[in-house]
């Protein structure tokens, strides 16, 4: 058999209807063309024939998929799952949700780059993969427990395994569900969840003794040691390692009292997640969104128990941290949204931010609890619950306006900095993609303007070349070229995967030997043993991004009218984190769209790809199934 580098060699398929249980060659993906991750998800998917089914039937496939450099020392340990997603509103759309913990680099040890499951067992299971061995065992008595307990019963049965769980929420069809790993390892945007709790599967085990092989280990641990030192420059990767408490005063407090250490995902050196107990609470981790339940109080105790809280149901907590909230207080605050009208109407208690006397801890623990126990329209995603209530309650259709003005595209909430062109990219995308797209903040230098450095794919071919747009202004020049670089360089990174934490484009000082375009070439490159430089790496970018796109229009007949943004956006300044866009100008945001396609060689008039760059990417086969069901002009 001949030695692979980088990739372990070998796609998983799980029936659950039958029980039938299939090894597929990597090869067979071809995972030099779409690498892994998001690229090899959205291959198998185009395999599988895009099916036009909802989130919950049994055809539709939940796919996971590490990528070559996952499960070797350095920030690769991460993953991707692509399936057709219960939280995009109006429509379940194909789309993707990253996490990173233990799993990722544990599967690839079992011999897999991706596992992919269809169908549904007629009662609870888990999936068991010990190395060769794979089998689908009965998990009745785990159905029920939270994350944690999931995982330590897993874990006690089969010392050494890593596992990828649901909690309640995600068994009871929550649409805001999440994936956990470890105890706050997600993948949290999509309701990835509860796809897996239609499927009646519970947990997936991995427990791997195989190896990753590197095609020049002397060079990789060149690398290596590059980018550890380059790292201790960094201010990015500082900041990325607190916990995301509020006032400075409420985390250094709560950091003095509880820190036990820091704890990063599989090999990596940056160890970005703090890991907290708190006695009568619990522990875990602590990263990103699963902090901002600061909004509701100033007792970091309190914070705390709703992390756990949500972490052991299984629930995405930028929704209830974020979404939800600031939906009731901006409703609230503009005296849409009365006091009595909480409890009376949305059945929740009323604390004091809506002008209430009942606690957080109350108002949490109700609502978490409605969600998690699959209780609509609480379970059904902020989106969903605005819809039902919409033409139910007086007010109905003055809240539906202010869940338009928090959410840009496709149910999701504005995340972080809004600017012109993450709103070309939302648009264009089929959920909230700042998951993977720090590039358009600055992190360094703390301001959030994007450095354009290696955009070589786009007439900018050297970072000292790269110049500085105010991303934030009404700016309408060169942004088309900006998104579509870091849409492409989205792709990539999570398809090796590169960590986005780590590989924001400031994030590298030793330019250009550290550009990341020539960092992640070069990493690859020595990785797998392909020859692989920065021309042919951004191709492969813009490939997966085309094939992303091609499913978008065989699936769900994407078109320049769906390319769009809540109308809010267009008409006056939206304030989000301080920050303020707009307002749009619309007709120069479609003169903008005009330029994206063109830059992208899609069609204008359609927002759809052409033959000529399907082909140009070596993708006839998509422009053939295209023409063929009527998609492709």
């Amino acid at each position: 058999m001949k030695k692979t580098y980088g990739w372990a060699g070998n796609v998983l398929h799980v029936d659950l209807t039958n029980g039938k249980v299939e090894k597929i060659p990597t090869s067979d993906y071809k995972p030099e063309e779409f690498i892994g991750g998001v690229g090899l998800n959205a291959k198998i998917f185009w395999e599988l024939g895009c099916p036009e089914v909802g989130a919950y039937d049994p055809d539709n496939p939940l796919i996971i998929s590490a990528g070559p450099l996952t499960g070797i020392y350095g920030p690769f340990g991460r993953a991707e799952v692509g399936s057709i997603s219960p939280q995009c509103y109006p429509d379940e759309l194909y789309t993707y949700s990253g996490f990173g913990g233990m799993f990722p680099a544990e599967m690839k040890y079992t011999g897999y780059d991706s596992i992919f499951v269809t169908g549904k067992a007629e009662k609870p299971v888990f999936l068991s993969i010990v190395d060769d061995e794979v089998k689908v065992k009965d998990a009745n008595e785990l159905w029920g427990m939270d994350t944690f307990d999931t995982q330590q019963k897993l874990m006690t049965d089969e010392p050494g395994s890593s596992n990828l769980v649901i909690g309640p929420a995600g068994e009871n069809l929550s649409r805001i569900a999440v994936i956990l790993n470890e105890t706050e390892c997600a993948a949290g945007q999509g309701g990835f969840g509860a796809v897996m709790g239609s499927k009646n599967l519970k947990a997936i085990s991995a427990k791997g003794t195989g190896r990753i092989n590197i095609a020049d280990p002397n060079s990789f641990m060149d690398l290596i040691k590059l980018i550890v030192e380059e790292n201790k420059k960094s201010k990015t990767a500082v900041n990325f390692r607190a916990p995301l408490f509020a006032t400075p005063e409420i985390q250094n407090g709560f950091q003095d009292r509880y820190y036990k250490k820091q704890y990063g995902c599989y090999g990596c050196p940056q160890q970005c997640h703090s890991i907290h107990e708190v006695k009568d609470i619990g522990r875990g981790g602590l990263s990103c969104a699963n902090g901002f339940y600061w909004f509701f109080s100033d007792k970091p105790e309190d914070i705390w128990e709703a992390n756990i809280l949500s972490q052991k149901l299984g629930i995405n907590t930028f929704e209830t941290a974020l979404f939800f909230p600031h939906l009731l207080m901006a409703s609230y605050v503009r005296g849409i949204l009365k006091s009595n009208k909480v409890r009376d109407d949305l059945g929740l208690p009323v604390p004091r931010w809506l002008g209430g006397t009942d606690s957080n801890h109350e108002f949490l623990t109700v609502l978490l609890g409605k969600i998690a126990n699959g209780e609509k329209p609480y379970s059904e995603g902020t989106a969903r619950f605005i819809e039902y209530y919409k033409d139910k309650l007086e007010f109905g259709r003055e809240l539906m306006a202010v869940y338009k003005e928090l959410s840009t595209v496709n149910g999701y909430h504005v995340h972080y900095i809004n600017n012109l062109g993450g709103e070309l990219h939302k648009a264009v995308d089929t959920r909230d993609p700042y998951n993977s797209c720090h590039d358009y903040l600055n992190q360094d230098t703390e301001n959030p303007h994007i450095h354009n450095e290696a955009m070589d794919h786009f007439g900018l071919p050297t970072f000292e070349q790269s110049q500085t747009v105010d991303m934030n202004k009404t700016d309408y020049q060169r942004v088309d070229n900006t998104t579509a670089w870091v849409q492409d360089n989205q792709s990539l990174k999570n398809s090796l995967p590169v960590c986005e934490w780590f590989s924001t484009p400031k994030n590298f000082h030793n330019s250009p030997q550290m550009d990341l375009r020539v960092f992640e070439s070069r990493m690859l490159s020595v990785v797998t043993g392909l020859d692989i430089d920065t021309s042919s790496l951004a191709e492969t970018g813009e490939r997966i991004t085309n094939l992303l796109r091609a499913i978008m229009v065989k699936r769900e007949n994407r078109t320049r009218e769906s390319d769009t943004l809540n109308e809010p956006y267009f008409k006056k300044a939206v304030t989000m984190n301080m920050v303020q866009t707009g307002p749009i100008d619309k007709d120069k945001f479609e003169q903008l769209k005009d330029r994206f396609y063109q830059l992208r060689g899609w069609d204008v008039r359609t927002g759809q790809p052409t033959r000529a760059k399907l082909e140009e990417l070596g993708l006839n086969d998509v422009a053939d199934e295209l023409t063929k069901v009527g998609r492709l002009r």
